[in-house]
């Protein structure tokens, strides 16, 4: 009985491993394409931003690599301001994440991309809360007002218990 059930889950595996690199190489395309030249506002920086040209929000962190301590679901920013958004790691935090990506929306420019990632698998963590996680499909919900260039399910590499979903979308 073992056997089948890990004979059943064992290509799934696979696939979403094989969305890993997909997940990867996008998100390197991502980056590249707006490191530089473009404004960008990041949601989840953790040590250090992706470039130093971008913008970093976040709420609690007080370390000298945010550049604003405001609430993703209420931002101070003017509609259709950024190029590009990136949100890692973040909405598992927000008590009300629909509002959050309301939000990430109006403040998006006309075809400005949006990349965001949230855990599916990951051990409970509250800093300071932790409320969701959200299956592939629920993703392709949550972002369903903007238009979707890939979504999916990854493996993190290095990790043997994280996988996450991500979106890559166009406003």
């Amino acid at each position: 009985m073992e056997d089948a059930y890990y004979n059943r889950y064992l290509p799934m595996k696979t696939k979403f491993q094989d969305k890993a690199k997909e997940r990867t190489s996008q998100f390197q395309q991502f980056v590249e394409k707006h490191k530089y030249n473009s404004k960008i506002i990041q949601f989840g920086v953790r040590k250090q931003k992706i470039s130093e040209k971008w913008i970093s929000i976040d709420l609690y962190d007080r370390s000298p690599v945010i550049d604003y301590n405001w609430d993703i679901m209420n931002l101070p920013i003017s509609d259709d301001t950024f190029d590009g958004i990136v949100c890692n790691a973040i909405l598992e935090h927000v008590p009300y994440p629909e509002k959050a990506i309301q939000e990430m929306y109006r403040i998006l420019a006309k075809d400005g991309e949006i990349w965001a990632e949230i855990p599916f698998i990951q051990p409970y963590h509250p800093s300071p809360q932790d409320y969701w996680r959200v299956s592939p499909i629920g993703i392709d919900i949550w972002f369903n007002m903007f238009n979707k260039i890939d979504s999916g399910m990854f493996y993190a590499e290095g990790s043997p218990i994280y996988v996450g979903v991500f979106f890559h979308g166009r406003k």
